[in-house]
């Protein structure tokens, strides 16, 4: 009774959340504009959300583009917040999707399943469906219902992410400019016999106790106390606060570094705050060039389902990241090597944005991000291989993907060279999806891949953001693959000494 009311209270807050949010959309529109702050600098200059067709590379796009996107149709596209007469200027073809407000942010989702684009229609104001994704207004409560729909989410940059100069009359702000890159990764990949250690040294016997530890499928103990975790939701309370503190206790007992860094998240009425975890080993020879291996620790379902155990999503890449740790807390590294466990993935990639921001902030030197988001489900039936994809940002975003094609194909090359070829079908993916931790590292122009199943329609995990998304759905044969070839990635890309 007490586990129904909680699960009841806390949907009529997010759907009264939600409501209010609507209601006040128009006051605090027409108080932004009174007070100067439309986002238009010029008067009679409207300023709007678009869709600008890209004529051949975003390079080529001379406007200040905040995302860029593959339609249901594979057809590449930017989003751009511009003034009208600026688009009209630039010669391209575009098509307007919300006239813009200063201070509006807003919400990418990505379709998993047929069907969730229909029913997110009647659960939000859509401003603009592709196809494949459908872009709204963020709104307190929207993340969480597109979200249990089946939505992966994407909370658009709240700056330009390419290069361009912002229009004066607009007032936009740039990211801050990085230094240029110093180190170039080169993807060729000599099998090592420290690498081939490593490799060998992954057990899957381990890495599905950390799956069950994390699901709720084995009891943990956490300040000397047993606890089952039914739900890692970034609103949970207590169950996320025990899986932050076992994945702690399990770094810290290793000997690595172990922080806990807060994020904070604020939208009109809405403060959303929770912690990451970093786990570091610091580099031998040029500690300030960093790896970051990263996957999120939160999971999410429906209020009225009462659990979410998320063991694919993304229980999984969590297990590959402790499972790493494990093993490569053994050697030494040229370069300093980082565990990062976001959590807020769900609600919008919150916990990685705060730390995305942090790394860009302090100008540091991240030579490549590895992202594991889903790495459990395959449908394949022998003898065919199961597939995975190993994502990079679009080739028509030329600048971006230079930087993330060494990254892909030292993980390629690791994956042939040490024979995990005859377990997994690495399939290369440029199309630049971003709804996931490794997204704000594209924003601020760092390498950055995501590892993952074969996320395509019809063969992504169908149990994905349900109380069903346990264990026994997942291959074991087919994670512990991918994660050999992730150790081995990360070992080369951080020089085993």
């Amino acid at each position: 009774m007490q586990i129904e009311t909680r699960i009841g209270r806390a949907k009529a807050i997010r759907r009264f959340r939600f409501y209010t949010a609507i209601l006040l959309l128009p006051a605090l529109a027409l108080m932004n504009s009174c007070s100067g702050k439309s986002g238009d600098g010029s008067a009679g200059q409207q300023v709007v959300l678009a869709r600008v067709e890209v004529p051949r590379y975003l390079e080529d796009v001379n406007l200040p583009v905040y995302l860029d996107l593959k339609d249901g149709n594979d057809t590449y596209y930017a989003l751009v917040i511009a003034s009208i007469n600026r688009l009209n200027a630039a010669g391209v073809s575009y098509t307007k999707i919300d006239e813009y407000t200063s201070g509006t942010r807003y919400l990418v989702a990505l379709e998993d399943e047929d069907g969730d684009r229909a029913e997110a229609a009647g659960e939000a104001q859509v401003l603009y469906d592709d196809g494949k994704h459908i872009i709204v207004r963020y709104r307190p409560g929207v993340p969480e219902t597109l979200s249990e729909i089946g939505f992966d989410l994407k909370l658009m940059s709240d700056a330009p992410i390419n290069s361009v100069v912002a229009d004066a009359g607009i007032g936009v702000r740039l990211l801050p400019a990085l230094s240029a890159q110093k180190t170039v990764i080169n993807p060729t990949v000599t099998v090592d016999a420290k690498v081939q250690a490593m490799i060998n040294a992954v057990s899957e016997t381990r890495v599905t106790s950390f799956i069950k530890d994390l699901s709720g499928e084995s009891q943990i103990t956490v300040g000397g106390a047993a606890y089952t975790i039914t739900t890692r939701h970034t609103e949970s309370g207590t169950p996320l606060a025990n899986a932050i503190q076992y994945v702690s206790d399990r770094l810290t007992a290793l000997g690595l570094t172990v922080s806990t860094p807060q994020w904070t998240f604020q939208w009109y009425d809405q403060l959303l705050t929770n912690k990451n975890v970093v786990g570091e080993i610091t580099g031998q020879d040029t500690p300030d060039e960093i790896i970051i291996l990263i996957a999120h620790l939160d999971s999410i379902a429906k209020p009225e389902d009462g659990a979410a155990p998320g063991a694919d999503d993304d229980a999984s890449g969590c297990a590959a990241l402790l499972e790493a740790a494990s093993i490569m807390k053994a050697y030494t590294f040229g370069r300093t090597v980082r565990f990062v466990f976001t959590t807020g993935e769900e609600q919008s990639i919150f916990g990685g944005e705060a730390y995305a921001k942090k790394m860009a902030d302090e100008n540091r030197n991240i030579v490549a991000v590895i992202n594991l988001d889903m790495i459990g489900y395959t449908n394949a039936v022998a003898p065919a291989l199961p597939r995975m994809q190993v994502k990079t940002r679009s080739s028509k975003n030329q600048t971006g993907y230079n930087m993330d094609l060494p990254v892909a194909n030292t993980y390629l090359n690791v994956v042939s060279a040490y024979g995990l070829n005859t377990s997994i079908d690495a399939i290369f993916w440029d199309d630049g999806e971003a709804a996931s931790d490794h997204s704000p590292f594209w924003d601020r122009k760092y390498p950055a891949i995501w590892l993952i199943e074969y996320a395509e329609k019809g063969f992504i995990n169908p149990k994905m953001h349900k109380p069903e998304d346990r264990l026994n759905f997942m291959k074991n044969t087919f994670y512990t693959a991918i994660i050999k070839a992730f150790v081995g990635t990360a070992a080369h890309l951080a020089g085993v000494k």
